[in-house]
C-alpha cells in the first residue's frame, strides 16, 4: 500500500482514532481477554514503542515474542506451544472486524467438541476469494473444504484472520506440511488437516469483516468503525475464570 507500507508495519496502520490492531486488542478485550502476547518481526520496534506508549490506556498485560523468520501464521502459533495448554484464539494483527463480540467464535469451540473454530463472512466478490481463504461448510457449519487463494473458488464463505483453537491444534501444527508455494507452514492446510478428522467449522462473525489490502478497503473501514464507535456505549469487559491464550502474526495474545 504505497507510502504505508515503506513507513509503518500493516498493524499500524491508521484506522479513524487508533491502529488496526488496538481494535484488534479491543475486540480481545470484549471477550475477556486480559493477558496479550504480541507475535512481532517486521519493523518490531515500532509495535513495540506503540504499545509501550499506549500501555496505560490499553489496560491489559501486553507482552512479546519474535518470529525470527517469517515463515508463516502456523509456525507464528508454534511459539506460543510452551505458553498454552488449553483453549486459546488467534487473532491476525491486521484483522479489521468490526463487531459487539467475537463469542459467536468461541463458543462453537466447545458446543462441537471442535478443534478449531475460523471466523468467516460471506463474500460475493470471487477476485477478493481468490486472494484470501475460501471454506465450504456443510449444514452444521463443520469445514468439508478450504483453500488459501483459490484459482476457482467453490463457495462465497471467505475466511477471516480469527480463529479458537483447542491445543490440539498444535499436534496438527507439527504433521503440516511447508508449503510448496510460499515456503511457509499454513494455518489453511494445518485446519484442512483438521477438517479430515471433522473436528473444523467456520462460523459467522456478528459484524462486518475489511480485508485491508489498499486505500480504499483502508478508507472503507475508517468510515465503518468511526460510525461503529459512535453508535457503542462505553464497554464493562467482562473478567473469565479460565484462561484463553489469544495468537496471531504480528499478535499473539493470551486471556486470563
Amino acid at each position: 500500500m504505497g507510502y504505508l507500507s515503506q513507513i509503518l508495519p500493516k498493524c499500524l496502520f491508521p484506522l479513524y482514532d487508533r491502529p488496526i490492531i488496538h481494535h484488534v486488542i479491543e475486540n480481545m478485550k470484549r471477550v475477556g481477554v486480559q493477558q496479550v502476547y504480541i507475535i512481532v518481526n517486521y519493523q518490531k520496534d515500532k509495535v513495540i514503542d506503540y504499545f509501550r506508549y499506549v500501555e496505560d490506556e490499553i489496560g491489559i498485560g501486553i507482552d512479546f515474542i519474535e518470529q525470527p523468520k517469517l515463515s508463516g501464521i502456523a509456525d507464528a502459533i508454534m511459539l506460543a506451544h510452551n505458553l498454552v495448554n488449553e483453549p486459546f484464539m488467534v487473532i491476525l494483527g491486521d484483522d479489521c472486524s468490526i463487531t459487539e463480540s467475537l463469542d459467536s467464535i468461541i463458543r462453537p469451540l466447545f458446543e462441537h467438541n471442535a478443534i478449531v473454530v475460523e471466523g468467516v463472512v460471506r463474500e460475493d466478490d470471487k477476485a477478493l476469494l481468490r486472494s484470501t481463504c475460501c471454506l465450504k461448510l456443510d449444514h452444521d457449519n463443520r469445514i468439508v473444504d478450504i483453500e488459501e487463494k483459490p484459482k476457482r473458488p467453490f463457495s462465497d464463505v471467505r475466511g477471516c484472520g480469527i480463529y479458537a483453537f483447542q491445543a490440539d491444534i498444535f499436534k496438527y501444527i507439527e504433521k503440516t506440511p511447508v508449503s510448496t508455494i510460499r515456503n511457509e507452514v499454513e494455518i489453511t492446510q494445518t485446519i484442512a488437516l483438521v477438517s479430515k478428522d471433522g473436528k473444523a467449522y467456520g462460523e459467522f462473525i456478528n459484524g462486518t469483516n475489511i480485508n485491508v489490502n489498499s486505500y480504499k478497503d483502508l478508507l472503507k473501514a475508517w468510515i465503518l468503525v468511526e460510525r461503529f464507535e459512535a453508535s457503542i456505549q462505553p464497554l464493562s469487559y467482562p473478567k473469565i475464570d479460565t484462561d484463553l491464550a489469544i495468537a496471531g502474526r504480528p499478535s499473539l495474545q493470551k486471556r486470563g
